[in-house]
């Protein structure tokens, strides 16, 4: 056991030290590459934003191209996230004592870290670079992740070996969230960066698209490990591995985020800001920030209906099914289902957004949940172990929904913010949120069904009266002018519900302004 230990601890530290070189070595590469990156400032747009010339077709491919690593990335910060939630009924085991409610709030710290995270990371990239921001994050996220599958555990005989696995899960999760923050931040503000305008909505739809390969991975990956080595053999030690994978797409990440171009706007900001609002301090940039309060109050209400549904229904329902006599061939049909329609239904979604705007879409997604959610989980509820109702309540219906909220929601959140400070913003507001309303929804519904069976009904019907509420708030203040919305491309936000395709790429060539041009500097 001593041996077993020792070794286990071994292989962590050499991770560990693995992980840090990477690091400094990314760092070092980053800081020596984002001086001549502004040298080249003409070069870079040529490179990275060759808009006017090309079809949709062809910018997605060229963003995908040249930015792959960031959305391998994501798939590695949403895999981590959707494990621990598939694996949650063998951890309350090993870590909590058999407490389904404090296998949720072990959950619950990484989204805790998050606003931390999303601050500090936000402000690297504001300051420094996008790239820097996301090279710390992966590494930052690797060993969060692996780290998590290498912990001593209550049944390896000594209690107090056992609490202190614990207590290095919740210090994991902690750096987890405090990476992953910065990730989803900086990786939104890159797309919505070098994407044309006219795919813009498209381009950021990649961060869902991404994020549910991210979750069909993990549910995959801990599929095949229950098939492989039964529900005892997983138990027992093969729990591990899903953690300890994360090092394969994550280390093809680390290398392919070396010198990994910076956005033209970003770069124009930062020349235009020498001296100024892109070398703040990290207390000055904050200061700056909340300048746009009303913006972040929009943002912090705006992720409201995708986190509950993320969290509280689509990972937390799982868990439900599996304690409620659904088989595992049945969980992972359903989990296939709503997984597949974000992945393929994403980049459409993103085409309808670009042509009406992605204001209607807010709109139209958060009223759907609010309507349907409750109804919806009446069905799951009442058939848990009903493959055909699953399928088509829970797989079809919240999967639906998810893809509509999840496939605008990155470009709605862009748009609140100026080049200068959309790192910042966005990691603090978007971060809060999801603390707030993703991170605790499990929870929640967990506390909500005990109390009652309809409650996380409830839970899903409110989250989407919040969205709904924000989108309605967004379009009056965009009416009347009392805020200055959207910041990267003005029309169209709420244009017609079905325009011309010419009249919108019209309006779209004659609104689009670089934002960096009006409001960056603007102290």
């Amino acid at each position: 056991f001593a041996l077993a230990v020792a070794l286990r601890c071994c292989c962590f530290l050499f991770l560990l030290l693995v992980i840090s070189s990477l690091a400094l070595l990314q760092l070092f590469w980053s800081s020596s590459s984002n001086s001549q990156n502004l040298k080249n400032n003409s070069k870079l747009q040529q490179i990275v934003l060759p808009r006017s010339k090309m079809g949709a077709k062809s910018e997605l491919f060229g963003v995908f191209r040249v930015y792959w690593s960031l959305l391998l990335g994501n798939i590695v910060e949403w895999y981590e996230f959707a494990v621990y939630g598939y694996l949650a009924t063998h951890l309350e085991t090993h870590f909590f004592r058999g407490s389904a409610v404090g296998v949720w709030l072990g959950f619950s710290v990484t989204f805790l870290a998050r606003p931390l995270g999303g601050i500090l990371l936000g402000w690297v990239g504001d300051r420094y670079g996008r790239s820097v921001s996301v090279n710390l994050s992966i590494i930052g996220m690797l060993i969060g992740t692996c780290g998590q599958g290498l912990l001593p555990t209550l049944d390896c005989g000594i209690s107090w070996l056992g609490n202190i696995g614990l207590v290095l899960l919740i210090i994991f999760r902690f750096i987890q969230g405090l990476s992953a923050a910065g990730e989803v931040s900086t990786i939104t503000s890159y797309l919505a960066e070098v994407s044309s305008p006219s795919i813009l909505s498209r381009g950021t739809a990649l961060v869902n698209v991404t994020a549910s390969v991210g979750f069909l991975l993990a549910q995959f990956v801990c599929f095949l490990l229950e098939t492989i080595f039964g529900s005892s053999g997983v138990e027992q030690f093969a729990w591990r591995i899903p953690f300890l994978l994360a090092i394969v797409p994550g280390g093809i990440a680390v290398i392919g985020r070396r010198g990994i171009p910076e956005s033209a706007m970003f770069l124009e900001a930062q020349e235009k800001c020498e001296g100024g609002a892109a070398h703040e301090a990290i207390f000055s940039k904050l200061k700056h920030a909340c300048k746009y309060w009303p913006n972040m109050l929009l943002t912090f209400g705006a992720v409201t209906t995708f986190a509950v549904l993320q969290y509280g229904c689509l990972v937390w329902v799982q868990t439900f099914l599996a304690t409620h006599g659904a088989s595992k061939d049945h969980q992972m049909v359903v989990g296939l289902i709503t997984r597949c329609l974000q992945i393929v239904l994403g980049l459409p979604v993103g085409w309808l957004s670009d042509i009406v705007g992605v204001g209607w879409m807010m709109t139209i997604s958060a009223g759907l949940t609010m309507i349907s959610g409750l109804p919806l989980w009446c069905v799951v509820a009442s058939h848990p172990a009903n493959l055909l109702a699953t399928s088509l309540a829970f797989g079809l219906g919240f999967g639906l929904l998810g893809t509509l909220t999840g496939s605008i929601l990155f470009h709605f959140i862009v748009e609140m913010f100026p080049t200068e400070v959309r790192n910042t913003c966005i990691g603090l507001a978007y971060n809060v949120g999801f603390a707030l309303f993703g991170g605790l929804a499990p929870f929640e519904a967990t506390l909500l069904y005990e109390v009652h069976w309809t409650g996380p009904g409830f839970l899903y019907m409110f989250a989407g009266l919040g969205g709904l509420a924000v989108s309605l708030a967004a379009r009056r203040l965009h009416a009347t002018g009392a805020l200055d919305i959207p910041y990267i491309r003005k029309a169209p936000f709420f244009g017609p519900i079905w325009p011309s395709t010419a009249k919108m790429d019209a309006e779209t060539s004659s609104e689009f302004t670089d934002d960096s041009d009006n409001n960056a500097c603007a102290v």
